[in-house]
């Protein structure tokens, strides 16, 4: 009897065991599945989709305010044919100063004063420095500091070059005058780059001393009525002429498509064209007829076709955000 109770027990002992195996094994299952889970990549559904060189970017009704999307319909524009005249900003010594030691000794800044570095802008008449007890100095014109000739705290020599600047607000231009339909000077044309677009209004100030050393031709000089980026001396910039053909035979039309719709990316200028409720289609936008507050386009782009004027940026963020998958990141 008592061995019979001896292999009951132990049959029950050992069932016992088993099912507290069978448990841990299936815990322990249980936690490898769910840590693989938590591991595993999150695959959203695509918002990007590309057909026949087409992005097409679709965002439902949620995303919209997220991103911060606005539209606005294009309207026809046209701008005459235009002549364009290669140029060179000059230099102008009567817009440049230099600060001079005027004795030897020890540089120190001015009381109140900081001493300015390269790009930074200077006000005419302000104490800047002085050299041991000599009188405060100051630039007789504000501008750029162009060149820096010694630091606070170094023994100069008396006539030593300290800062030079230069008065860039209003750039002089040489402009070669090559005009197609042979007129004079014009007393006003417009001033700029082929990149970016820029224009700037400028005002005839008289034939030029030389020739342009290019094309050996009479050259003008033009006042710009501002400064734009980069417009320093030895910088080529282009002079829009307008055509001599009226407008009527010459026209070429298209849409105006704003600054605030355009994005770059690879070295080109797109925009983002609305096919549909939530849809967006990346579209080029030639910047070769820039005109005042964007540029004009075609034949891509009709009046009446809806671009992202507000979002854009945030849109092509999009596009890439969706092509980043997994393994892309540096090391895998």
């Amino acid at each position: 009897m008592n061995a019979l109770v001896r292999r009951v027990l132990a049959a029950a002992v050992g069932l016992g065991v088993a099912a507290v195996l069978v448990v841990l094994y299936r815990n322990h299952r249980r936690e490898v599945m769910q840590e693989a889970a938590r591991e595993a990549p999150v695959v959203a559904p695509s918002r990007v989709l590309s057909a026949d060189g087409a992005v097409v970017i679709t965002l439902d009704s949620a995303e919209l305010p997220r991103v911060g999307v606005r539209v606005a319909a294009l309207a026809a524009a046209s701008r005459a044919p235009e002549a364009r005249l290669p140029g060179e900003v000059v230099p102008e010594v009567e817009r440049t100063a230099v600060l001079r030691a005027p004795v030897a000794g020890r540089l120190t800044v001015a009381d109140g004063a900081r001493w300015p570095g390269l790009g930074e802008r200077v006000a005419a008449g302000a104490p800047l420095a002085q050299v041991s007890d000599a009188r405060p100095l100051a630039l007789p014109i504000g501008g750029v500091v162009t060149s820096v000739g010694a630091q606070p705290g170094a023994l100069v020599t008396a006539g030593q070059s300290l800062l030079e600047v230069a008065d860039y607000r209003q750039p002089l231009v040489r402009v070669a005058w090559l005009d197609p339909a042979g007129r004079p000077a014009l007393p006003r044309l417009t001033l700029g780059t082929d990149a970016a677009g820029v224009r700037v209004p400028a005002r005839l100030v008289g034939p030029a001393p030389q020739a342009d050393s290019v094309t050996r031709r009479p050259a003008y000089l033009y006042r710009a009525d501002r400064a734009w980026p980069g417009a320093t001396p030895g910088t080529p910039v282009v002079a829009f002429v307008p055509s001599a053909t009226p407008v009527a035979e010459g026209a070429r039309a298209g849409v105006l498509v704003p600054d605030s719709a355009v994005v770059q990316w690879e070295g080109l200028t797109w925009a983002y064209l609305r096919r549909g409720p939530g849809r967006f289609e990346r579209v080029r936008v030639p910047t070769d007829r820039p005109v005042p507050g964007g540029w004009i386009a075609g034949p891509s782009l009709a009046p009446g076709d809806s671009v992202v004027v507000h979002g854009a940026e945030e849109l092509l963020s999009e596009e890439f955000r969706a092509r980043v998958t997994v393994g892309d990141e540096s090391g895998e």
